[in-house]
Formats: C-alpha cells, sequence, structure tokens
C-alpha cells in the first residue's frame, strides 16, 4: 500500500510536471511568435531594400547591417546563455583559409597602396559579409525552443501572398506599363519597381528557395507560386533568369520526383526550358568573350585577372583596386597599368560594368594564394551546406541558393552583391533548423531511455 504521505508527494510531483509542461508550451509558443515576426521582418526588408533606398539612401547598407549582426548577438547569448562555439577540426580549417584570403588583400594594399586605406577597408568587408550573414542568421534562429514547423506555417500565407503579388505586378507591367524598362529582342524586359532586373531574378529566386523549403507541409501547392515566380524571372529577358528557372525545376525533379517516373510531357517542358537556357549561356559566352573580347568589360576583366595576380604575386593588388565597385572613386591606378582604362564600362568616364564579374575580383585582388584559399573555405563551405541532404525540402532550398550564386557569379559580383546577403539568410536559418532538429532528436532518444 501506499501511504498518504506517499500519495500527496506522487500527487505534488504530478502537478509539478503538469505546471512545467504548460510552462514549456508557453515559452516554445513565445519564442516562436517572437522569431517568426524576426524571419518575416528580415525576408521583406531584403525584397524592399533596393526600392526603399531609392527613397531613403541609408537602406543600401541593410545587407551589410545585417552580416554585422553577428558580433552583437554572439555577445548576447554568451552572456545571457553562456553560449560556446563547438570548434571541429572543419571548422578550423574553414577559418584559417578564410582568414588567409582576407589577409591577403590586405598583403596587397599594405604593399602597393594603390587605393585609400577607406577603401581597401569597406572592400575588405563586403568580401566576407555573406559568410558573417551565414552566421549571423544562424546565432539568430539556433534556439531550442523554437518550433520550426509552427514558424513555416505562419510563414506560409505570408510567402504566397508576396508571390502572387510579384506575378500580378508583372502582369499590369506588361499590359499597361507601369514601371519603366526597356526592350530586349523587340519584347518589353519587366524589372518593376527595382532599379535593375538582377535585382528582381535574384529575389524571385530567393522566394523560390523558400518555396522548396515548405514542400514537406504544403506538397503540390508550392508549383503554382514556382510557375509564378519563374514567370516573373522569364519576362526580365535575363540570362541568368533563365539559368535560374532550369536551376529550380532539375533541383524540384531530382529531390521530390527521382523515385518516380516523370511523366513525358514534364520530362520534355524541362529539357526545352534546359536547352534554352543552355543555348543563351553558350551565345552570352561567345559573345562577350569571343565576338567582343576586349571590347568587352567582363572579358577584358577576365583576360587580366591572371596576369595580374602573377605579376602581384602572392598577395594581388590589394582590396578595393580590381574589378570592385570600390575601384571607382579614387579610380583604381591599376586599369591604366594593364591598359584598360579606355575599354567602354571600365573606364574612368564610363564604369558602369566595373564589378561585372567576380571570380576575377578575388584572383586579381588577392592574388595566387588568396585566391587557392577562398576556394578551399568555400569547397568546406558548400560541403556543410549540403548536409542539409538529410532534409529533402532543406536541401533543395540550399542547392537552389547555392547555383543562383554560382550562376550569378558569372555576371556580377556574387557573394560581395547585397542580393547574396538573403541567400546567407536561408542557409543560416536551414542550419540552425538542422542543428535544433537533431538536438531533439537526442533528447527525446535519451528520454526514452
Amino acid at each position: 500500500m501506499i501511504s498518504p504521505h506517499g500519495f500527496v508527494r506522487n500527487e505534488r510531483v504530478k502537478i509539478m510536471n503538469e505546471v512545467n509542461e504548460r510552462k514549456g508550451v508557453r515559452i516554445i509558443k513565445s519564442v516562436t511568435s517572437r522569431k517568426t515576426c524576426l524571419c518575416l521582418f528580415w525576408i521583406i526588408l531584403f525584397l524592399m531594400q533596393n526600392r526603399l533606398q531609392q527613397w531613403f539612401e541609408p537602406f543600401q547598407y541593410v545587407d551589410e547591417l545585417f552580416a554585422l549582426l553577428i558580433v552583437p548577438i554572439f555577445l548576447f547569448r554568451r552572456v545571457r546563455e553562456k553560449y560556446m562555439l563547438v570548434w571541429t577540426k572543419k571548422k578550423v580549417i574553414f577559418s584559417v583559409l578564410l582568414l588567409i584570403f582576407w589577409l591577403c588583400g590586405w598583403g596587397g594594399y599594405f604593399l602597393y597602396h594603390y587605393q585609400p586605406l577607406t577603401n581597401a577597408a569597406k572592400d575588405a568587408y563586403v568580401n566576407v559579409k555573406f559568410f558573417m550573414a551565414v552566421g549571423a542568421s544562424f546565432l539568430m534562429f539556433d534556439c531550442k525552443d523554437l518550433d520550426f514547423d509552427e514558424l513555416k506555417r505562419r510563414l506560409w500565407p505570408v510567402l504566397k501572398g508576396i508571390a502572387i503579388l510579384l506575378f500580378v505586378l508583372c502582369l499590369a507591367d506588361l499590359c499597361f506599363g507601369i514601371f519603366s524598362t526597356e526592350t530586349r529582342g523587340g519584347m518589353r524586359a519587366v524589372k518593376l519597381f527595382y532599379s535593375t532586373y538582377t535585382i528582381l531574378v535574384g529575389l524571385c529566386a530567393f522566394l523560390s528557395a523558400l518555396c522548396l523549403w515548405f514542400y514537406e507541409q504544403q506538397q503540390k501547392r508550392i508549383i503554382p507560386l514556382l510557375a509564378m515566380l519563374s514567370f516573373v524571372m522569364y519576362t526580365t529577358r535575363r540570362v541568368k533568369a533563365m539559368g535560374a528557372v532550369a536551376c529550380i525545376l532539375l533541383v524540384y525533379l531530382f529531390v521530390f520526383n527521382k523515385r518516380h517516373i516523370i511523366n513525358k510531357k514534364v520530362r520534355i517542358l524541362a529539357g526545352c526550358i534546359l536547352g534554352i537556357a543552355v543555348i543563351a549561356g553558350l551565345y552570352q559566352i561567345i559573345w562577350y568573350y569571343f565576338t567582343l573580347r576586349y571590347e568587352s568589360a567582363r572579358a577584358v576583366l577576365t583576360i587580366a585577372a591572371p596576369f595580374i595576380a602573377v605579376d602581384h604575386f602572392p598577395f594581388g593588388t590589394g582590396w578595393g583596386a580590381y574589378a570592385s565597385a570600390f575601384s571607382v572613386e579614387p579610380y583604381s591606378p591599376v586599369y591604366g597599368i594593364y591598359g584598360m582604362s579606355s575599354v567602354w564600362g571600365i573606364s574612368q568616364a564610363n564604369h558602369s560594368f566595373i564589378s561585372d564579374t567576380y571570380w576575377p575580383m578575388i584572383l586579381g585582388q588577392c592574388g595566387i594564394l588568396g585566391f587557392a584559399a577562398f576556394l578551399g573555405a568555400l569547397a568546406l563551405f558548400v560541403r556543410k551546406a549540403l548536409t542539409l541532404k538529410t532534409d529533402k525540402n532543406a536541401y533543395a532550398a540550399v542547392l537552389i541558393s547555392l547555383l543562383y550564386l554560382l550562376i550569378s557569379s558569372s555576371s556580377e559580383s556574387a557573394l560581395v552583391n547585397p542580393i547574396a546577403v538573403p541567400f546567407a539568410f536561408l542557409i543560416g536559418l536551414l542550419l540552425a533548423e538542422k542543428k535544433v532538429r537533431e538536438e531533439k532528436s537526442r533528447r527525446l532518444a535519451s528520454e526514452r531511455k
């Protein structure tokens, strides 16, 4: 028999467990609500940054400020939660390689002084902001009390509304010519209220990656949204838009349908889209690198980069001196030394295409040593991102992000570009989700034992 005292004690334990459980549920709901609002805030701000900066210039620094948040967030969590970084061998190697890349840019600056310190410092920061933004996003959402399923449930209506809104605005612009634009191939090219077409393409690719993250919950309800976003991208008449749409379709088929027999009509559609993207890409390569050649800013910057790296071995020209937006004011003497100052798009009078490529900038500014270190760090980062393969939704989203950044690196400043930060935000969010889910699984497994 259980004594009266034992019975009372058991009842107290039962009541305390119920109280703690209710308290835990309230904490999870509160944390999830705050994190959902935070996630929505950043998504909408990233989508509106370009438009807002047209009205108020300081908004152009939103992406830089987001990346910089990694410092206060880490310090806050370190003080409040005793948050600790777990240093694995891969993390150490990644950090060392990234540091070598960064220091090579400074080595070139101190050796040659092609640009002022302010230009070098700005360029040095934006060249690592992508990785900092991933870290900031990870720290922001790495919370054991965050319910990611509930967060996604609340995000979905907003994401759906944004995709539909962009599609409707695109149709309205095609029909009534609401926004200023240009004609390509005899057809109207759409950019809506953004300052450039590539911004609209990049943001649609970002939203498409987000849509794929919802596949498990929404299933084929994401297909109409992907179709709308793909249509908006195609109306920009940009080659990278065709490449992005082809990647989205192929990733969707590869990740979610690879074990199923794909319909013949779908196979034909996928083949047509991929064929158009490949033909457009080849045409652009032939046009810029073989037809225009020395009249093309992109080709000239690419061809000159290896020679500059060899002449400035091993550190390169230094930050802000070559193929960078910060090499314009003041105008970098490197362009004059290598006879590029008269090329349209690179000249001092017309430098609109001076940062129209990415890899030559890394090779030219950081030299052979810095370029090799950067490739090593990037390979480790991609390998880490691809560990999300255990979750098909996150894996599809991260594949789209990485593939789009790869496509954009051929014709713009890629990881330095403001559009790279929304993708960094998403990758950090996905890595945080993976960690939180794994820790919850381990706790449940230990409780069962």
